[in-house]
């Protein structure tokens, strides 16, 4: 579906925020909320929410694997289920390389689901993935971003073994909304009706921001996804900064890219360079570059390891960190899950974010891009082809 917004004014304006408070579950005040770069910072913050639950922990993800930050997750969950929390783990089929992990955590009193088993009489729907990262602890707490549980993750980016990733921790209502996204498909993947004691509970005000939850399902007649990006990208004036894994904007997102580009906005990607885990995308990515580099688009590739980062930021006022991509499959097949942030002190912290990794980006220039090979050129045409399926 193409969607039909064209307003003549900005992100900071007072319709603007109407827009977002009609979006899933609205803006929502009284929130702090606070971005972690790699699993240096956001690991030991996510182990130190988990370990000080008195309630409930609840996580859905979309990798989960052994590993030694496997291992240690699973110690941090089982030890709270063996003191009484409620905790629920739902990861996706095709994510999960648990091992025998997932066996200890039910030995323990985790609820341990998995969403969506492939099997043969449902392999039609087998695309039909969560690709949501969202944690919950006591309806306070709540993560959300691009990370798996996964050693990949681990570290702080300095070598290709150590991915490059942003989390937001934050606190307040927002984590309703958040939870309430989980329990969606916890309900779908196991019928069950939360009421125990801490799930919902009334949260008093954590800080000043204002934010929302914003999550997306096929079931849903709208891509939810595809509004959370397009709205911001219609209404910027400034700037506009986007830090994104897969990188595969239809026609849509194309055109208001070179539309914001041509009425001045400072529109900057910041892509994965050579080291990336799926070739395929990123010869995919790249066959558009042409298209937005005569658009006035400037586009950044990562250098040091696989980006796997979603962050956006528009306006140096709102920004959104969690697991959308900018592919077919995230606004239309899977559960995802991002926070928006509709704030200026956190637009401009996203913001310095983005540009210590500009540091260390090669950007792509019209003139770069007319002198590439051939060989290149074919393997972009070839990859085109597959576009739809990511």
């Amino acid at each position: 579906m193409a969607y039909h917004y064209a307003p003549a004014y900005g992100v900071g304006d007072p319709a603007f925020v109407r827009v977002l408070r009609a979006q899933d579950g609205g803006l929502v005040g009284g929130n702090r909320a606070e971005l972690l770069n790699n699993g240096d910072e956001f690991f030991p913050a996510i182990f130190e929410a988990i370990r000080g639950a008195r309630h409930s922990v609840n996580v859905e993800l979309y990798i989960y694997a052994d590993g030694r930050v496997g291992r240690e997750f699973a110690a941090a969950l089982a030890a709270k289920a063996r003191e009484g929390v409620a905790v629920r783990v739902l990861v996706d089929a095709l994510g999960k390389r648990t091992g025998g992990l997932d066996a200890a955590l039910r030995a323990a009193g985790v609820q341990f689901r998995v969403y969506k088993p492939v099997r043969l009489w449902q392999l039609p729907k087998t695309g039909d993935r969560t690709h949501r990262k969202i944690i919950t602890v006591d309806g306070r707490i709540g993560f959300t971003g691009g990370f798996g549980v996964d050693d990949r993750w681990a570290g702080d980016a300095r070598h290709p073994g150590e991915w490059r990733d942003v989390v937001v921790r934050v606190e307040g209502p927002v984590v309703q909304q958040l939870q309430r996204l989980f329990f969606q498909n916890w309900l779908y993947a196991t019928g069950e009706i939360p009421d125990g004691e801490g799930e919902f509970l009334e949260v008093p005000p954590a800080g000043p921001l204002r934010a929302q939850a914003v999550g997306s399902t096929r079931g849903a007649d709208v891509s939810l996804a595809k509004l959370h990006y397009y709205v911001p990208i219609q209404a910027a004036r400034r700037r506009l900064w986007i830090e994104n894994a897969y990188f595969l904007p239809d026609r849509d997102f194309r055109r208001a890219l070179v539309a914001a580009a041509r009425r001045g906005v400072d529109v900057r990607l910041v892509l994965p360079g050579r080291h990336t885990d799926i070739k395929l995308t990123r010869y995919a990515a790249r066959s558009d570059y042409d298209e937005l580099l005569r658009g006035g688009v400037r586009i950044f590739e990562y250098q040091p390891t696989m980006l796997h980062t979603k962050l956006m930021v528009v306006d140096s006022q709102w920004t959104s960190i969690g697991s959308i991509n900018f592919t077919a499959r995230s606004m239309r097949a899977n559960a995802e899950a991002n926070v928006a942030i509709y704030d200026p002190d956190f637009a401009r912290q996203a913001e310095a974010v983005i540009e210590r990794d500009l540091a260390q980006s090669r950007e792509i220039t019209w003139e770069d891009w007319r002198r590439r090979g051939w060989c290149d050129r074919l393997r972009e045409s070839y990859a085109s082809l597959y576009k739809a399926l990511f």
